[in-house]
């Protein structure tokens, strides 16, 4: 199954178990529903479709490259997203726990309504993106990159920035209860209505008078 290409279709949802449908291709489309379990989804590529109930347990899905994709309801469990590059994109309802997006890249994405604990996006980059009523619980960005990108309305307890870096960034009426933004760096990077003193590390910023 791996290494499909498929053009302005509809697949409707299905299960995979211990499969490899690295190389796909998905072009124009709308993917329904895909359940993977102990699969690898690595090299894949989307652009200008609707990935709907996308459910990965377990699963490696390095590399991947999504261009203008709509992801609704997207699940991950125990998985490896590294190195990913994600571009115009909108990310709605996503549940991740125990899953790491290392390394990625997210340009013009928005992030709306996600609950995310124990996740990783260690050293990723982000480029002119929105978080919208995100709801995390220790997720990890530790040494990531993030230019005009903005945060609203999004709760983020136990939150780690360490090493990360703001520039042209702003957050708005979020909350931030014990995150930790030791030695973070701040570059005319804005709180609006966001209590600093809910967060647990400010040693070692720059850029920021706390």
């Amino acid at each position: 199954m791996s290494s499909r290409r498929i053009t302005r279709e509809t697949i409707p949802p299905f299960e995979a178990n211990a499969v490899d449908l690295s190389g796909w291709q998905i072009l124009e489309s709308t993917l329904e529903g895909l359940n993977l379990r102990d699969g690898r989804f690595n090299h894949s590529r989307a652009q200008d479709s609707r990935l709907q109930k996308l459910v990965f347990d377990h699963c490696v899905c390095e590399q991947g490259h999504y261009l203008q994709c709509q992801f609704e309801n997207l699940k991950a469990d125990s998985s490896f997203f590294t190195a990913g590059r994600f571009s115009l994109c909108r990310l709605k309802e996503t549940v991740s726990e125990l899953s790491t997006f290392g390394l990625s890249v997210f340009e013009n994405c928005e992030l709306l309504k996600s609950r995310m604990s124990e996740t990783a996006f260690i050293g990723t980059i982000w480029r002119d993106c929105l978080f919208r009523q995100e709801n995390y619980n220790f997720v990890r960005f530790p040494s990531s990159a993030f230019v005009r990108t903005q945060f609203v309305n999004c709760y983020l307890r136990k939150a780690i920035f360490r090493q990360a870096t703001f520039v042209n960034c702003r957050f708005e009426s979020c909350q931030i209860p014990e995150t930790v933004f030791h030695n973070a760096r701040f570059i005319d990077t804005e709180f609006e209505n966001t209590d600093l003193h809910e967060a647990a590390n400010w040693d070692g910023v720059q850029g920021l008078d706390v």
